[in-house]
């Protein structure tokens, strides 16, 4: 007498054998089969059957919440119909046997502990709640370029590692794997590609036991400011983000003409210098800055014009709380390019360390003179001129920064922030500009 049971929209031929009931699905791997769960996202699960050879024949339905260790009796069908129609108290993993009744007899005993059931569904109808908490890039990016994710996801029934991520940058637009099967930790150190530059967008993928699938993105974030903000700002540090490059004429004061004997001499100084500049970058790049300062004064030495070198050694002295000696190389620099971006930011964060923040108000005065378009620099201004109790003119300076550079997020997100914390919008147009502050 054949039987034949469907979960959800899965048909699974069972038959009554030696008067109970047994799985025989037509391939050797049946039983295999049976004890991998199904998923179905709905408490409503309707189980199918058909009965053959006996037209009074009821079946009975019996279910398990924890593997086979209890079982408990749903019932019979009453209306000898198929489908059963079962509601699942709740989520999890649940099991099933059905028995068949034939002229008031079972055609086999109830379950008891432990018996295996005859299909295995998992009930999840609830997909997982996800959210962005954010991405931040680590201290000293620009060398070690990890940028940390963070998120939240929350589900009962999540699986040990159910997270995806991915990203998405504006050069192909394709999405690239991060990882592929993450533990919600919600936290998660990215080693972004040296390759990997502007814009790119953050997606995360949370999935259930259940096969829910939700998708939440993050972005766009602009990893080159990461890389900036690092090298020259918070602290400064090797890798000068203004576009010369280290030994090119054009970053050095111009030289009077000298005799060609002098001349050779000093572009084989200049060459060496050089080349121990790109050995202290590659130092740099790891994080070993004792001997990056060695390579640095000993290109200095050969070089004192490369402004570069001396940028890099300012940052160095920056991160070691050497304040004095830092802003002693930024102003070398300064003496002999005064424009110089990077030396003039990196000699107000110098100043700021120091508490002078009437130095570090005319750095970041004269930078903007340059740059006016720097939107870190006017949330820096605001900053210094807040600490200095000038709480109108900070105004002013946020005010700015919200709008020189609209591809400045980060900048415009801090400089909101400090308006909303520091006072009405409306007081903003009585601030000052930079000109006005010099004299201050």
């Amino acid at each position: 007498m054949p039987f034949h049971c469907t979960i959800g929209r899965r048909r699974f031929p069972l038959s009554i054998v030696a008067g109970g009931l047994a799985l025989a699905v037509c391939t050797p791997s049946a039983l295999a089969e049976s004890s991998t769960p199904i998923s179905i996202r709905s408490r409503q699960v309707e189980l199918h059957y058909r009965v053959t050879g006996s037209a009074d024949a009821e079946v009975e339905l019996w279910y398990t919440r924890d593997r086979g260790l209890t079982w408990h009796r749903w019932g019979k069908d009453e209306d000898r119909a198929s489908p059963i129609v079962f509601s699942a108290p709740g989520e999890g993993l649940y099991g099933f046997v059905m028995i068949a009744h034939v002229a008031g007899s079972p055609t086999r005993p109830a379950p008891t502990s432990y018996e295996s059931p005859q299909r295995w569904v998992f009930i999840d109808a609830t997909p997982p709640l996800a959210q962005w908490d954010g991405a931040e890039p680590a201290d000293d990016f620009a060398t070690n370029r990890t940028l940390q994710l963070r998120w939240t996801a929350h589900d009962d029934n999540l699986t040990a590692r159910p997270i995806r991520l991915m990203y998405q940058s504006t050069i192909d637009q394709a999405w690239h794997s991060i990882d592929e099967a993450v533990a919600n930790t919600g936290l998660y150190d990215w080693k972004v590609p040296e390759s990997l530059g502007g814009q790119i967008t953050l997606k995360l993928i949370v999935r259930d036991q259940g096969e829910h699938v939700v998708e939440r993105t993050f972005g766009p974030l602009a990893l080159d400011r990461y890389v900036a903000n690092s090298i020259s700002a918070k602290p400064p540090a090797a890798g000068d983000a203004n576009p010369q490059a280290a030994g090119d004429a054009s970053s050095r004061p111009a030289a009077a003409t000298q005799p060609a004997s002098t001349a050779r001499v000093d572009l084989l100084k200049q060459r060496m210098a050089a080349d121990l500049h790109r050995q202290a970058s590659w130092h740099l790049g790891r994080g070993q800055y004792a001997v990056a300062a060695e390579r640095l004064r000993e290109a200095i030495d050969q070089d004192p014009d490369l402004l570069e070198a001396r940028q890099d050694l300012a940052g160095i002295f920056y991160r070691q709380q050497d304040y004095d000696r830092a802003v002693a190389e930024y102003q070398t620099v300064l003496g002999r390019n005064p424009n110089h971006e990077s030396a003039l930011y990196g000699a107000a964060l110098a100043y700021v360390a120091k508490r002078d923040y009437h130095q570090s108000r005319e750095m970041l005065t004269r930078l903007l003179a340059v740059n006016d378009r720097n939107a870190e620099a006017w949330l820096d201004l605001g900053d210094v001129l807040f600490m200095m109790g000038d709480v109108i003119n900070a105004r002013g300076q946020w005010r700015r920064a919200l709008k020189v550079d609209p591809a400045a997020t980060e900048a415009i997100a801090k400089a909101q922030r400090r308006l909303e914390l520091y006072g009405p919008a409306d007081e903003l147009g009585r601030a000052g500009n930079p000109e006005s502050l010099g004299s201050r």
